[in-house]
């Protein structure tokens, strides 16, 4: 695929994950994806950060993405986007319930593609400025790392 191909697939998992669409996700990635980015106490790969995305989405309903940039180079894809939203629903896997404290933080994805499908994915979120706006206790940081992670939900 040629680097524009590469940035119009990884444009349209973004827009997949902003609708919502989980489904459609499967079309876009490899069935053995590699996951550096995985969700501790989730499954491995794309149906462990569809789930992850289900818990955000019932945390902060009013969830949006908006990709700031997007940056390719042979077979790899970065983009750096903006998460905002309000605490609506809670976060029960860290004890937090809705306080409508609003939420603006940013993370950075990198995707490899092989044979027309994502293959490969890192991410890098700012977790110390949501844990800061949601109105988390900073410590949460260093416990939940200290644990090997963030827990599932009813798994604390």
């Amino acid at each position: 695929m040629s680097i524009e191909e590469n940035k119009a697939l990884v444009r349209a998992v973004e827009e997949a994950w902003e609708r919502g669409d989980l489904d459609s996700l499967d079309s876009y990635f490899a069935p053995d994806v590699i996951s550096h980015a995985s969700v501790p106490f989730l499954p491995p790969g794309l149906e462990g950060w569809k789930e992850a995305h289900r818990q955000m989405k019932a945390a902060v309903p009013d969830r949006r993405v908006e990709v700031l940039d997007v940056i390719a180079e042979g077979d790899r894809v970065v983009i750096r986007a903006r998460l905002t939203g309000t605490n609506l629903g809670g976060f029960p896997w860290i004890g937090l319930s809705p306080n409508g404290n609003r939420i603006d933080m940013t993370f950075i994805t990198i995707y490899r593609i092989e044979n027309a499908k994502i293959a490969e994915c890192w991410a890098v979120n700012d977790m110390g400025t949501l844990v800061r706006q949601v109105g988390a206790d900073l410590d949460l940081i260093k416990r939940r790392t200290v644990r090997g992670g963030w827990p599932a939900l009813g798994s604390q």
